[in-house]
């Protein structure tokens, strides 16, 4: 019986073992390093969660539900293409995970991020190696070994402060002259969420920006939850702020 779910973030683990491990070539000549050193840790987790289900998940190839909002949004990746072979690796890095007895997952239209944040239950461990991912509340599995429990208020502190600070390898600019710091002392005070959008806001309109741009910041930072997708519309349900 599967008491809970592993959810592994593979897009972010396998580009960046794709660049952290040795090439490693296969008698095509394929560098198949990425894919068998991701592989490695899911094979551990699999071992070491058994009896649980192992969940790899993946970006789906093309745009998402976030370009729609704000033009610029991973705009920047444009000109970073991926690494060569990287398509092919994704390919093996699929073939692997299931032979392994995991579950594979993508959809269209939203990332992978907001496929973990859609399935994350009470119970549920989250193995990632984005810091964006600390916006979801929960249990999360750390390189040492640790499971770091992110409470409900400490995932909406940090997703209120990186609405601030923006996220320039996702091309979403923030509120201008908000870094880590500034943003953890103008949310100090807050204590709850209402409050820490009355705060964000201020900080937006003090800075000559309107609530619009405010609101597609917000909804570019923030990482879909249980119950934020119409499966009959095939459309994520927008984030709209607390009632001030």
């Amino acid at each position: 019986m599967v008491n809970r779910l592993i959810l592994v973030d593979g897009s972010s683990y396998l580009f960046r073992a794709y660049h952290a491990l040795p090439a490693l070539t296969n008698s095509k000549g394929l560098n198949t390093g990425a894919a068998k050193g991701v592989i490695g840790m899911i094979r551990m987790l699999v071992a070491d969660y058994a009896g649980d289900q192992v969940v790899v998940i993946f970006d789906a190839k093309g745009p998402t539900f976030r370009n729609d909002i704000y033009a610029e949004y991973k705009a920047n990746r444009k000109k970073r293409r991926p690494p060569g072979n990287y398509t092919k690796f994704l390919a093996e890095a699929n073939t692997m995970a299931r032979q392994l007895g995991c579950d594979v997952w993508r959809h269209p239209g939203i990332e992978g991020d907001d496929i973990i944040g859609l399935y994350l239950q009470e119970g549920d461990v989250v193995v990632s190696g984005d810091k964006d991912m600390r916006t979801l509340a929960g249990a999360h599995l750390l390189p040492d070994g640790t499971v770091e429990m992110v409470s409900e208020f400490q995932a909406n502190r940090k997703l209120y402060e990186q609405i601030l600070t923006g996220d320039t390898s996702d091309g979403y600019k923030g509120c201008p002259k908000y870094g880590e710091v500034a943003a953890r002392k103008a949310l100090a005070d807050c204590h709850t969420e209402q409050a820490m959008w009355e705060k964000v806001l201020e900080c937006y309109l003090k800075s000559g920006l309107d609530v619009e741009f405010a609101l597609a910041q917000a909804r570019c930072a923030r990482i879909l939850r249980t119950g934020e997708y119409d499966l009959k519309a095939q459309t994520p349900v927008l984030w709209n702020p607390p009632v001030t």
